[in-house]
């Protein structure tokens, strides 16, 4: 979990996030990539409740959390999910279940049975942002940005993530789906809920601008990965 001042929100979050993760498997880790430098008790928090608390190295970009979790994560399957509660953990169980059914598994707003008490604006940019990302890649996927996903470890670490913000979560999709992995996608209906504590770290001017920026990169990587496809049949 990518964390920047969330000590609020954790502290709701941990007590029903940490049985949660437990009840999936008898060997289980829960990291939380905090800020640089400490900038609330974060630390403390996580130590209360037994998780692994790093700080992000790099700088103090989404991004870099995502990377330094990532890198530091050993598991078979690694989740990521946000700090501010937005993710219930009581969904994780439906993501679990579906791991032997595709590489990735998407807990997804927009599948039917799916939900998300964002407020209307937010809404309507998600869903313009997932038609670009469709329409530009060609995915069948209903919710591409949304963070809350389960992957094969292996596959995860093994990418080189250049992202800075929040389009890491379209990145880490398009590199997996159309890389040397060609990685299946599958999605589960959740319900993205309200921030629990503290306030949102979202620029949307500079959001909408990384994605823009996003697109036109990893268009460029799909070519390159295509061609050394057609190279090699």
């Amino acid at each position: 979990m990518p964390a920047y001042r969330e000590a609020d929100a954790l502290r709701q979050l941990l007590p029903a996030l940490v049985p949660a993760i437990n009840a999936l498997s008898e060997r289980t880790e829960i990291i939380v990539a905090d800020s640089v430098e400490p900038l609330d008790d974060t630390g403390a928090v996580c130590s209360q409740f037994g998780v692994r608390h790093l700080h992000r190295t790099g700088g103090n970009s989404y991004g870099d959390a995502v990377r330094t979790g990532i890198r530091n994560s050993i598991g078979k399957f690694v989740l990521l999910m946000d700090a501010d509660g937005s993710h219930n953990p009581k969904d994780i169980e439906h993501l679990w279940a579906a791991r032997n059914r595709a590489d990735i598994v998407i807990g997804s707003r927009y599948v039917p049975g799916g939900n998300t008490e964002n407020p209307a604006m937010l809404i309507l940019m998600s869903r313009v942002l997932n038609y670009l990302y469709k329409f530009a890649f060609g995915l069948s996927v209903s919710d591409i940005s949304n963070s809350f996903r389960l992957y094969r470890g292996a596959y995860l670490r093994s990418l080189e993530l250049v992202s800075s913000d929040f389009d890491i979560v379209e990145e880490i999709l398009i590199r997996l789906a159309f890389g040397p992995a060609t990685a299946s996608v599958t999605e589960i209906p959740v319900t993205f809920e309200k921030r629990k504590a503290g306030i949102s770290k979202r620029n949307l001017p500079a959001f909408m601008l990384s994605y823009m920026g996003s697109i036109i990169t990893l268009r460029q990587f799909r070519a390159a990965e295509l061609k050394k496809k057609e190279r090699s049949a």
